[in-house]
């Protein structure tokens, strides 16, 4: 029977989020200690598709996994479903970063100064608390996709490889942000936040004909499809 799985990957380590960031000179360590752990999601003959986001971050991790594992399977492209959340400023849709320089440098169709970003309550909220994620998580309106949507999202992107032909095992290695891994076990598997995630850190997904069992760190369980 063809088993298909997933891999949520957090992007590797990066400097800062002040803009959209490469990663570090010493990131390498963590990517290695994934390839093993991501291998083991398929079997000899297994097939393996890397994908990314639009960020440096993601699309670089992605490609390194890829060289690694699997040279011959096709090159990172990015996913639309695993971009960051969708939240909006003055007609744009932004990334989440830590400044309000790069919030107010993202708006395309009205000039935004940082003073008029820090002027909004959710992105001052956002800029000013200890953990930015968590704020987002547990923000009842944010100006965009809230947690419950993102995972949502992610989770009918992963059962959407059911409907792909072929009788191999196919693992697919989503590289994301910790926004989006957070999303998907908060509000997608019921597990208690865990705060950021570590560089490369995976949430395992096996999809099923009527279900999908899931595995972070010590915890592993099964959800029904949608």
């Amino acid at each position: 029977m063809r088993k298909i799985s997933l891999a949520f990957i957090r992007h590797a380590k990066v400097p800062s989020h002040k803009g959209d960031m490469p990663i570090t000179d010493d990131a390498q360590a963590d990517i290695d200690a994934a390839v093993p752990r991501i291998k083991a999601l398929g079997s000899a003959d297994a097939a393996f598709l890397f994908l990314g986001t639009q960020t440096h971050r993601a699309r670089q991790t992605a490609e390194i996994l890829r060289l690694a594992i699997a040279p011959n399977s096709p090159e990172v492209v990015p996913a639309f479903a695993l971009r960051n959340p969708d939240i909006h400023l003055a007609g744009s849709r932004v990334e989440m970063g830590s400044t309000a320089e790069f919030f107010a440098e993202q708006c395309e169709h009205i000039a935004m100064t940082p003073a008029d970003v820090l002027a909004h309550p959710f992105y001052c909220g956002f800029l000013e608390a200890p953990d930015r994620i968590e704020f987002w998580v547990k923000h009842a309106t944010p100006p965009g996709e809230d947690a419950a949507a993102v995972a949502r999202r992610v989770l009918h992107f992963a059962q959407s490889f059911a409907a792909a032909p072929g009788d191999t095992d196919l693992v697919v290695a989503c590289v994301t942000h910790s926004p989006v891994l957070r999303a998907i076990l908060i509000e997608g598997l019921g597990i208690p936040d865990p705060g950021e995630p570590n560089w490369v850190e995976q949430i395992e997904l096996v999809i099923g004909d009527s279900q999908m069992t899931y595995r972070f760190r010590d915890r592993i369980g099964t959800l029904p499809r949608f």
